[in-house]
């Protein structure tokens, strides 16, 4: 059984074929958002940024990131 949902997905504006997806850990009870790139693969999470923030946080989190206004820090590893 699956603990994870999706709950909106919100295309880039600035990276073509981008996009991000804010998810809810029904198990955990907190919203997280995932990156994927144009060929549908992870590149970065954010999930512990997120704990005890709600829906409304995330998808504004999200929705400026498509829009270009947020940028995420990536940590090479």
């Amino acid at each position: 059984m699956h603990n994870t949902r999706v709950i909106s997905t919100y295309w880039s504006d600035v990276e073509e074929g981008h996009y991000c997806e804010v998810k809810l850990n029904s198990k955990e009870e907190y919203f997280y958002i995932k990156y994927y790139d144009d060929k549908g693969t992870v590149y970065h999470r954010e999930d512990t940024e997120h704990i005890n923030k709600s829906l409304r946080w995330c998808e504004d989190a999200a929705e400026n990131w498509a829009l270009g206004i947020k940028k995420l820090v990536l940590k090479n590893g």
